[in-house]
């Protein structure tokens, strides 16, 4: 073999070596991107779940404590709607998500579950505005009050850790540390019952002042 065919048969190596690692590194790149979009799209229809859920839940509760809306309806409309919550709050905590989204995965486990603790609250708090006849009215709408903010913020906060996952590029798992995806996180189930712990710190009401943690 003369020293030309040897040196075309070693570029020809070289081309094939080339072509295999550019054919894995796509290979490994269609991969990502699939499953970038399949979290992109759990997460935008839990996304809009929770505001569909949510938003009209808050919005009967301040009628509720402005006393214009019907406390009655609005237990009728609570079961359903905290089931809700809880699908949601599961299938989130379900996710498998790249690990480079690990702040925003544990931002919205916790934002759901505080959805669910809100509900549960307000289901205190009608129980005792719809029971009492007065005896326990301040104790129903300190309930009501959290629970329609605590459900207005985890609605907020769960929309914006949503966002960063929607921006983030199938490139940026390439150039990021950590880019593998990461297991479900498996969380404790939320209790039945509904302690003054469920109160979220640091929340404020757009209506006026928020009553000292309880």
């Amino acid at each position: 073999m003369t020293a030309g065919a040897i040196l075309w048969l070693a570029l020809l190596v070289v081309l094939l070596g080339l072509l295999v690692v550019l054919a894995r590194r796509i290979s490994v790149l269609i991969a990502r991107t699939r499953d970038l979009e399949r979290v992109q799209r759990s997460v935008e229809s839990i996304d809009r779940r929770l505001a569909a859920t949510s938003d009209p839940l808050v919005a009967h509760l301040d009628e509720v404590r402005r006393h214009s809306g019907d406390p009655h309806a609005l237990a009728q409309d609570l079961g359903p709607a905290l089931a809700i919550l809880e699908e949601l709050a599961a299938e989130t905590a379900a996710l498998r998500v790249p690990a480079v989204l690990a702040g925003q995965e544990a931002v919205m486990i916790h934002e759901t579950e505080r959805a669910v603790r809100a509900a549960e609250l307000v289901v205190h708090g009608l129980d005792a505005l719809l029971t009492s006849r007065g005896h326990r009215d301040l104790e129903a709408h300190t309930s009501l009050k959290r629970g329609a903010l605590n459900l207005r913020h985890a609605r907020e906060a769960f929309a914006r850790a949503a966002a960063e996952v929607a921006a983030l590029r199938p490139v940026d798992l390439a150039v990021r540390p950590g880019n593998r995806f990461r297991a479900p996180i498996r969380t404790a189930q939320t209790a039945t019952t509904v302690p003054s712990a469920l109160f979220e710190a640091g929340d404020r009401d757009p209506d006026g002042p928020s009553e000292p943690r309880m």
